[in-house]
C-alpha cells in the first residue's frame, strides 16, 4: 500500500512506464521456487530474498537463545560450537564429495548457503545473550527482588514523559488528587544509602500523580518513592506483562503520590531530544485545545502517538470494530503523512534527491515525536528504501525491504521478536503485499489473453460518460479497500483472538467507512501541531477539521460497535491452533493459482468454526464437585461459583478505584474456564467496589439474570446509573431476594439467602449486604459481602451452618467488622479474604485465625480456588503457588 501510494504521487506517466517491468518482476520473482533441483528451493529464495531469509534466521537465533538461556557464557559456548560446525561442514563436504556433476554441485551450494544462514543465526543468538546478560546484571535487580521498600534514587529521564488521565481520580471532582498521572522512564545512576549516595544502574518506570511533562529526556532527576517489582499474573488467564516491560529494558517501578517527590537536578544536555519532546508536549496541548473530551484523546493518540490518553471504554469500542490500528500510530499514518508531503514537494518542483532528503527528514521527526514505536520505524525504513530506489533508478523489492526493516528492529532490540504489536504490524504489511498482487498466468498465451481482455475493458470504459466512469472508479476504490481490509482481518484473526479475546465481524465495513475521516483527521492534526504554537488562530481551522473528522469517525465506530453479533468476546484459542493456522497459510503460498485463494478462504472459515467450538467448551468439574474461585481484584470482590449441575454464577464484580468500569481480571478468569454464559450475577449491596464492573461483564457475556437485595438498584448513587443503563440495554431481568422470602424468587438448588430481611434494617448498605449460603454434601460456603453491624448481629441470630465450612471474610477482612461474632457463629475451617495490600497485614490474619481457621488472602497468593468434592471435603489451591 505504501509503495502504490508513493508511485501514484510521482505521476501517472512514470508509473505507466514501469508497469510492464513491475508485472514481470511479480510474476517471475514473487515466491517463485525451483522445486525440481536438489536444494533449489533454498538457493532460489536466498538469491531472490536475501534480507527476508536473513531476518528469519536472525529471529530464530533470538528465539532459540531465549529458550535455553542460562548464563552468558553458556549461551556463547553453545553458539560457538554451532558456528564451528556450520563453518567446517561445507569444507568437509567439499573435500569428500569433490563435486563435478551439476547435481552434486547444487547440493554443496545449498549446504553452503544453509551453513551461512546458521552462522547468521548464531550471531543474533549471541546478541540476545549479551542483551539478556546486560539486563539481568543491573544492580537494581538485587533491590527489586526484595519486598516493597522506600528508596531515594537519582538518574536521567530516558524518554518523553507519558501523561494520562489519573484512573483513581477520574470523574471525581473536588478531590485533592490530580486529574493527571505521569509515567517517567528513568535510567538510574545513584541510590541513597546509609553513608550517602552510592552507584547503581538499571531502568525503572516511575508513576506519579500530577503533570510532569515539563521534564525533558536527559534531565537528571532525584526521586523519592516506593520501589516495587512488576507483578506477575495473579489470576487464571491473565496476561503476564513482565515480558513487555523486559522489552523496554525496565527492571522495576517506583510509585509516589506527590509530584513534589521528584526534583530536577540538572537540565538535559541533549538539545535535539529536548526539542522533540517539547514538540510532542506542545502538540498535545494544541490538539486538546481545539477538540473536546471525546475527540481530544483520539487526536492525541492519532497524531503524536500518546495512546495512554484513550480511556478503556474507548479502547474496547475500537477493538470491537477492528479500528484500534487506525488511532494507534503505525506505518499507515506515516504513509498518509508522506503522501501529503510528497504532493507539496512535487508542487514545489524539487529534484528526486531533494525530495528524498525532505521526506526522510520529516519521517525521522515523526518517528521521534511518536516515541520511536516499532511499526512507525518499520514504515519509515520501508519508505526510505522505496524513495532511495527511485533516486538511483533501481526497482525496489518490497519483501526484501521488509526484511531490512525487521533486521534493524532486531538489532535495536532483540526482544522485538516477541512483541505481538510487531507481529501484527509485519503480518498486515505482508498480507497487503500478497493480497494486492495478481495471480501469475500459467502461460504466455494466458498472459496475452489477459492483456487483450484488459485493453478491451479500457476501450469500453472510455466510451462511457464521465459520471459513469467516476462512479466505477469510486466503486473499484472502495471495493479494493474492502478486499484488503478483509484479507488483513482474516489473516490477523488468530493473533487478535488469542491476545485480545475478540473476533470482530464488522471490522471490514468499519475500516472502509472511517477511511475518509482518517485521511482528513491526520493531516489536519499535524497542521494543528505545526501552526497552533505560532498563533491559536492559525491552528483553529485545521483543529476544527480534525475535530469534525474524528467526530464522524467516532459516530461510525459507535454505530457499528452496537450491532448485535457484530463482534464476539471469546476465550482464547489454543496456542497450537494458532501455530497450525499460520503454518497452513504459509504453506499455501507455494500454490499459485485461483483455487489457492478459495482454499485459503475456506481454511479461515473452517479453522474459525472449529476453534470456536473447542475454545467455548466449559472446563469440566470433577463429578459431584462444587467450585468457587475468588478472583484477585484488589480491594473488591468477585467470586465465580460453579455447581455440579454445570451452572456458572458470579457473586459480585467490582473493585475500588475502577472508575473506568473495566472487568479485565474477571473476564480472563471466566474465559480461562471456557465460559461465555452466566446463569446469574449476585450483587451483594450498593458499594461500587462490588458492582462497577457489571456493565463490562454484560458487554462480554450473556447473562440470564441479575440478583440483588431489595431496592439496591433504586439507590441515588451516581455510580449506579451506568449499571442500570447497561441492564436496560442488554434487557437482563433483575430479581430481588431477601431472607425467608420464597415468593420473590425460587433460589437455585443448594443456595439460600440468609440476609437481609424483607424490610431494610437501620445502618449502611454494608449492613444490608446479601449473604449467600451454598450447601454441598455436608459442606458450606458462606459469601457475606461487606456485612457489618448491626447486620452481623442479625445474621448471628439465625440457625448456625455446619462447622468446618468455608467463609469469605466480610468487608475484605476489615478490623472493624466484628470478626469474633461471625467466626464464632460460622466456625469455618477455611477463611478467604478478598482484598488489597491492606488486607495482607499480619493483624488481619491474626484476627481471622483466632478460632483455628486457615486464612488465605488474595493480595498474597492471587486467585484462590476452593473445591468441595463429592464427600464435602475442602480442597484449596492458590494461583501464585500452584496455578491451575
Amino acid at each position: 500500500m505504501i509503495a502504490s501510494t508513493l508511485m501514484g504521487a510521482t505521476g501517472v506517466n512514470a508509473a505507466w512506464r514501469r508497469r510492464s517491468r513491475l508485472r514481470q518482476w511479480m510474476q517471475r520473482d514473487w515466491l517463485h521456487l525451483d522445486l525440481l533441483q536438489p536444494g533449489g528451493r533454498l538457493v532460489s529464495m536466498l538469491h531472490r530474498f536475501p534480507f527476508l531469509i536473513a531476518s528469519c534466521f536472525a529471529a530464530l537465533g533470538v528465539v532459540c537463545d531465549a529458550w535455553w538461556y542460562a548464563s552468558f557464557w553458556t549461551s556463547v559456548t553453545r553458539w560457538l560450537s554451532i558456528a564451528a560446525v556450520a563453518g567446517l561442514l561445507p569444507l568437509v563436504i567439499d573435500h569428500v564429495l569433490r563435486p563435478s556433476r551439476s547435481g552434486a554441485f547444487r547440493l554443496v551450494r545449498a549446504v553452503r548457503w544453509t551453513c551461512t544462514a546458521v552462522l547468521w543465526m548464531c550471531c543474533f543468538g549471541a546478541l540476545h545473550a549479551w542483551s539478556e546478560t546486560s539486563y539481568r546484571g543491573a544492580s537494581i535487580m538485587a533491590l527489586v527482588d526484595q519486598s516493597d521498600q522506600p528508596i531515594v534514587v537519582r538518574g536521567r529521564l530516558d524518554r518523553t514523559v507519558s501523561l494520562r488521565r489519573n484512573p483513581v481520580s477520574y470523574g471525581r471532582w473536588g478531590d485533592d488528587q490530580s486529574p493527571w498521572q505521569s509515567q517517567l522512564t528513568v535510567e538510574l545512576d545513584q541510590r541513597r544509602g546509609a553513608d550517602g549516595y552510592e552507584a547503581i544502574d538499571g531502568k525503572v518506570l516511575v508513576y506519579v500523580d500530577g503533570d510532569l511533562s515539563r521534564f525533558r529526556p536527559g534531565d537528571r532527576l532525584e526521586i523519592y518513592g516506593w520501589l516495587r517489582p512488576f507483578d506477575g499474573p495473579t489470576n487464571p488467564g491473565e496476561s503476564d506483562l513482565r515480558p513487555s516491560y523486559r522489552r523496554r529494558g525496565l527492571h522495576g517501578r517506583i510509585e509516589t503520590k506527590h509530584a513534589g517527590a521528584i526534583t530536577l537536578l540538572d537540565p538535559s544536555p541533549h538539545p535535539i531530544a529536548s526539542a522533540v519532546a517539547a514538540i510532542a508536549t506542545r502538540g498535545r496541548e494544541s490538539l486538546l485545545r481545539h477538540t473536546d473530551d471525546v475527540t481530544g484523546p483520539l487526536a492525541v493518540a492519532l497524531v503524536v502517538g500518546q495512546r495512554e490518553f484513550v480511556d478503556p471504554k474507548t479502547r474496547d469500542a475500537l477493538l470491537a470494530t477492528g479500528t484500534a490500528h487506525l488511532l494507534s500510530v503505525s506505518g499507515m499514518h506515516l504513509a498518509i503523512l508522506v503522501l501529503v508531503v510528497t504532493w507539496i514537494v512535487s508542487a514545489l518542483g524539487l529534484q528526486p534527491l531533494s525530495r528524498f532528503v525532505v521526506i526522510v527528514a520529516i519521517s525521522a521527526l515523526y518517528v521521534a515525536v511518536t516515541g520511536g514505536r516499532p511499526p512507525v520505524m518499520r514504515a519509515a525504513i520501508l519508505i526510505s528504501m522505496l524513495l532511495l530506489s527511485t533516486c538511483v533508478r533501481r526497482t525496489s523489492q518490497p519483501i526484501n525491504t521488509l526484511g531490512v526493516a525487521a533486521l534493524l528492529l532486531i538489532l535495536l532490540n532483540p526482544m522485538n521478536v516477541f512483541s505481538v504489536g510487531v507481529h501484527l504490524s509485519f503480518l498486515a504489511v505482508i498480507t497487503l503485499m500478497l493480497a494486492g498482487r495478481p495471480i501469475a498466468p500459467g502461460s504466455m498465451r494466458s498472459e496475452m489473453e489477459l492483456q487483450r481482455e484488459t485493453g478491451f475493458q479500457t476501450l469500453v470504459e472510455a466510451s462511457q460518460s464521465r459520471w459513469v466512469r467516476n462512479v466505477k472508479t469510486v466503486t473499484r476504490f472502495f471495493g479494493q479497500m474492502a478486499w484488503l481490509s478483509a484479507c488483513v482481518t482474516a489473516v490477523s484473526l488468530p493473533l487478535v483472538w488469542s491476545n485480545f479475546h475478540l473476533v470482530s465481524l464488522v471490522s471490514v465495513l468499519t475500516n472502509v467507512l472511517v477511511w475518509a475521516g482518517l485521511m482528513l483527521a491526520l493531516p489536519a492534526g499535524v497542521l494543528t501541531v505545526i501552526l497552533d504554537p505560532v498563533h491559536s488562530w492559525l491552528g483553529m481551522i485545521p483543529g476544527t477539521v480534525c475535530h469534525l473528522a474524528l467526530r464522524s469517525m467516532w459516530w461510525i465506530i459507535q454505530w457499528t460497535a452496537s450491532w448485535p453479533g457484530g463482534h464476539l468476546w471469546l476465550p482464547a484459542p489454543p496456542t497450537a491452533a494458532v501455530g497450525l493456522f499460520y503454518a497452513v497459510m504459509a504453506g499455501s503460498l507455494i500454490w499459485r493459482s485461483r483455487p489457492a485463494g478459495w482454499f485459503r478462504c475456506g481454511w479461515v472459515v473452517a479453522w474459525g468454526l472449529t476453534v470456536f467450538v473447542v475454545s467455548t467448551r466449559v472446563s469440566p468439574l470433577p463429578p459431584g464437585s462444587l467450585e468457587a474461585t475468588f478472583i484477585d481484584v484488589g480491594h473488591g470482590t468477585s467470586v465465580i461459583v460453579r455447581t455440579p449441575d454445570r451452572k456458572v454464577w458470579l457473586y459480585d464484580c467490582g473493585r475500588m478505584g475502577n472508575h473506568f468500569g473495566t472487568s479485565r481480571d474477571i473476564d480472563t478468569a471466566l474465559w480461562s474456564l471456557g465460559v461465555t454464559h452466566l446463569d446469574g450475577v449476585f450483587l451483594s449491596h450498593a458499594d461500587a467496589d462490588h458492582y462497577n464492573a457489571l456493565p463490562a461483564i454484560l458487554d462480554r457475556f450473556s447473562v440470564d439474570q441479575i440478583i440483588t437485595p431489595p431496592a439496591m438498584l433504586r439507590g441515588d448513587d451516581a455510580a449506579l446509573a451506568p449499571v442500570r443503563a447497561a441492564i436496560e440495554r442488554h434487557q437482563v431481568p433483575v430479581r430481588e431476594v431477601c431472607a425467608d422470602d420464597l415468593g420473590l424468587m425460587v433460589m437455585p438448588a443448594g443456595m439460600t439467602v440468609l440476609h437481609p430481611p424483607r424490610g431494610r434494617i437501620r445502618g449502611s448498605d454494608n449492613a444490608n449486604s446479601l449473604v449467600l449460603r451454598i450447601d454441598h454434601r455436608g459442606g458450606t460456603l458462606l459469601l457475606p459481602g461487606d456485612l457489618e453491624p448491626p447486620g452481623t448481629g442479625m445474621l448471628a441470630s439465625r440457625t448456625r451452618p455446619p462447622a468446618g465450612g468455608v467463609l469469605m471474610a466480610p468487608h475484605h477482612g476489615s478490623l472493624s467488622m466484628d470478626a469474633d461474632v461471625v467466626l464464632a457463629w460460622a466456625r469455618p475451617r477455611q477463611t478467604i479474604v478478598s482484598g488489597s495490600r491492606r488486607a495482607a497485614r499480619t493483624e488481619v490474619e491474626t484476627m481471622l485465625s483466632v478460632t483455628g481457621s486457615g486464612v488465605h488472602i488474595t493480595a498474597r497468593v492471587g486467585a484462590i480456588r476452593v473445591r468441595l468434592d463429592d464427600t464435602g471435603k475442602i480442597g484449596i489451591r492458590t494461583w501464585r503457588k500452584r496455578p491451575w
